[in-house]
């Protein structure tokens, strides 16, 4: 992706910041940059910790959103999974009551066992028939991991999201569960995820691969990487990045792309769990589909972040950086 100079590229720049209805990593709110290119707008809005070549990542995806015609999307509409954050479970049930979904996606922590696995029993009390994915986020050690498969079996489990951190303790795990393993973070956070070697170690591994287009740099590098999973028989999961409505657009386009392949739900309906946003109507799951529609920024709803500076300057070292890569 060859783009013009960085003072042309980023002249059209907007700091937000939405709020979340509930706190996800000890946070009530995303944050970032808001980019307006020929093609539209698109964001950037890399989590704090990340290090600054992940951070180029999100923003070449943002450039590629902003600055590039994309693909047209091959389905008007897209299946996708209810997301909890809430440890209530009387939430969850609510969001997959508004968003009329058949699969939840809840984040557990691994920090107590009986708490985790009474949340699910609640939930299946008013929704039997669920399916669930669970996402540990890599906070599981082996043995932990053991422990939590040998109480989740009495549930309908699609999979366990990177229970555990490295590649080396999910093989371990998977030659001692039934239960299916999806990997994420071990793809995403590699230094390049798009390495045909080291797909060929994930896929050697897992049941199914969570493939996140804006964190592994945008829609082109997003099909890279799918033909390669492709091409091994596993199966692609494709998910959001907590984005806003705007940034969401790459994840709907991006299982539009894949879905009549594989038929399974995108993660793709958090915005379930927005309480402000950037646009007029927030893209929002209605009977388990989420419309491909890429919406417009409302200016005037745009709440400034008072993060800006520090923001503006990620942006800028993030530029920098993936310019010196050859990136954009």
């Amino acid at each position: 992706m060859e783009l013009q100079s960085k003072k042309d590229v980023l002249a059209n720049l907007k700091t937000f910041r939405v709020d979340l209805t509930d706190p996800m990593r000890d946070l009530n709110y995303r944050e970032g940059v808001l980019i307006k290119g020929d093609f539209g707008w698109a964001e950037f809005a890399p989590f704090e910790n990340h290090p600054i070549n992940h951070c180029s990542r999100w923003l070449q995806a943002a450039l590629e959103m902003a600055w590039t015609k994309l693909p047209e999307p091959k389905l008007k509409e897209i299946k996708v999974n209810a997301i909890s954050v809430s440890p209530d479970p009387q939430k969850a049930i609510k969001i997959l009551e508004e968003t009329g979904c058949l699969t939840l996606k809840v984040k557990l922590s691994g920090h107590d066992l009986v708490k985790d696995i009474e949340f699910l029993r609640q939930i299946v009390k008013v929704k039997p028939n669920i399916i669930f994915r669970i996402d540990f986020n890599g906070s599981l050690t082996l043995d932990q991991a053991l422990n939590y498969c040998a109480e989740l079996n009495e549930f309908n489990i699609e999979y366990l999201e990177q229970p555990c951190g490295s590649l080396t303790d999910l093989k371990k795990l998977k030659s001692k569960t039934a239960i299916k393993i999806a990997v994420d973070e071990n793809l995403r956070l590699t230094e390049d995820a798009t390495d045909p070697i080291h797909i060929r170690e994930i896929t050697d591994i897992a049941d199914f691969v969570v493939v996140k287009p804006i964190p592994v740099g945008g829609i082109k590098r997003f099909q890279k990487i799918a033909e390669q999973i492709i091409g091994s028989g596993k199966k692609i999961i494709v998910s959001g990045s907590m984005d806003t409505s705007v940034g969401l657009y790459q994840t709907a386009l991006a299982q539009s792309l894949v879905e009549e392949k594989f038929q399974l739900a995108a993660g793709a309906a958090t915005g379930s769990i927005l309480s402000t946003d950037v646009v007029s109507n927030t893209l929002k799951a209605h009977n388990g589909v989420l419309e491909v529609k890429r919406l417009e920024v409302v200016e005037t709803l745009v709440k400034e972040s008072p993060n800006k500076n520090s923001l503006l300057k990620r942006l800028d070292e993030s530029f920098e950086y993936g310019r010196r890569e050859g990136w954009f």
